[in-house]
């Protein structure tokens, strides 16, 4: 588990890897350090581990008898079947698979996970943020040991390098381990809020030392990320978080609403002051892709397109960028990017067939306790951040460390 955050892998390159003849990382099959050591967790456990107090051998033939399951197996083999690359819908469903074996582990053993996960993700949180200030700094990667934990190579004004702007000059967004700066802020934000929330609902006599270090390691790689969404809803679930927290029913603290509100004028009044006619918030901070937007909105067009003509099986599984070329509008320009939204991603390899398949599973689940109980404000934070940060990135279902994470997070 402390491996999460990590990419440390070897990359395979078979013929189908290519759309157009180019190697496309996302369709690349790939083994990580992290699969070496869940196949042998695996292994582990299955000579080892009682589920429900019955034997593993019951629970298997308990599952091969089951009509559902053989339901679920012929909609994988047609999505299989009609995928344009059937190898790729292979490996995908392979990960889906493996994904699904980690939540049923994990959730036999979720009282243990869950106080590893208290010890561990400060760690992820401050080994990444401080990483990736370092990077800044550096005006690239640090490589060395880094780099065995999954680091890229990169420098400042290297081609596809993410890149901002403070006071006029271009710097490098941290990166961490990770392939892309939006998925550490998204990681960050997920792991910081779950450990607060656990830190914060069992009491813990921890030092506030460590824990200001933990949340404000946390908050400095979020920032230096340069992830837009990721501030605007952390920034978001910040002021809502201190306003119930400074007004309830039963008192209202004039005093620290007073102090807010005087620390956040002489903020503005401080900015306003800075920024004045002769100069643009721009000039400050910017320098992000100016077709973020317009790329974001073709892919959705691509994907709607994918979803109308495919609608009932998708184009199968990791196939989106396998279908593009079809959909791309002739004389613009050519994104191999997967659609930046998890769910027209979903549907269009999917399709609605298999999507009502998983929400009919869902619904068998009986919560043994009542939803306030079952799901707190911060299980219902970490669910609403994955939504609406997913609904403009496709981090949480193309990218290791993320889908690890989010599995994690639907186990616990």
């Amino acid at each position: 588990m402390l491996l999460v955050p990590t990419q440390l892998g070897k990359h395979f390159w078979p013929e189908w890897s290519l759309v157009a003849g180019v190697r496309v990382d996302y369709l690349s099959p790939t083994l990580y350090l992290g699969d070496i050591i869940w196949v042998l967790l695996v292994i582990f456990n299955l000579k080892f581990v009682r589920l429900r107090r019955t034997s593993l051998r019951f629970e298997i033939i308990k599952l091969i008898k089951s009509r559902k399951f053989w339901v679920g197996v012929v909609l994988v083999v047609i999505n299989i079947l009609v995928a344009g690359n059937r190898w790729e819908a292979i490996y995908r469903w392979i990960r889906i698979g493996q994904v699904l074996i980690s939540l049923k582990f994990i959730k036999f053993k979720v009282y243990q996970v869950r106080w590893y996960l208290l010890w561990i993700i400060p760690i992820w949180i401050v080994v990444e943020s401080w990483l990736g200030l370092a990077q800044v700094v550096n005006g690239g990667s640090l490589g060395g040991i880094w780099w065995w934990l999954g680091e890229r190579r990169f420098a400042l004004g290297g081609i596809g390098l993410a890149e901002w702007q403070v006071a006029g000059e271009n710097i490098i967004r941290a990166y961490g381990t990770f392939s892309h700066p939006n998925s550490l802020a998204g990681f960050l934000l997920v792991s910081l809020i779950y450990w607060l929330g656990i830190y914060e609902s069992r009491n813990l006599g921890i030092k506030n030392f460590y824990k200001w270090t933990v949340l404000w390691s946390g908050v400095l790689g979020i920032v230096l990320s340069g992830s837009r969404v990721v501030w605007g809803v952390g920034i978001i679930i910040l002021i809502i978080s201190n306003f119930q927290f400074l007004i309830s029913k039963k008192n209202i603290n004039l005093r620290k609403i007073i102090g807010y509100l005087g620390v956040g004028s002489g903020v503005i009044i401080l900015i306003l002051g800075l920024i004045s006619i002769n100069y643009r918030v721009g000039d400050f901070v910017g320098g992000w892709d100016r077709n973020s937007i317009d790329k974001r909105l073709e892919l959705a067009r691509q994907a709607g397109a994918m979803i109308k003509l495919n609608p009932l099986f998708g184009v199968g599984a990791g196939n989106f960028l396998v279908a593009q070329p079809r959909f791309e509008i002739e004389g613009q320009g050519r994104w191999r990017q997967p659609v930046h939204n998890i769910f027209l991603l979903w549907l269009s390899e999917m399709g609605i067939i298999i999507t009502i398949y998983i929400i009919h599973k869902l619904q068998t689940y009986k919560f043994q306790t009542n939803f306030k109980k079952q799901f707190p404000n911060y299980k219902l934070v970490i669910m609403g951040v994955i939504a609406i940060t997913g609904m403009v990135d496709h981090y949480w279902l193309t990218l290791p460390q993320n889908w690890w994470l989010l599995a994690i997070m639907l186990a616990v």
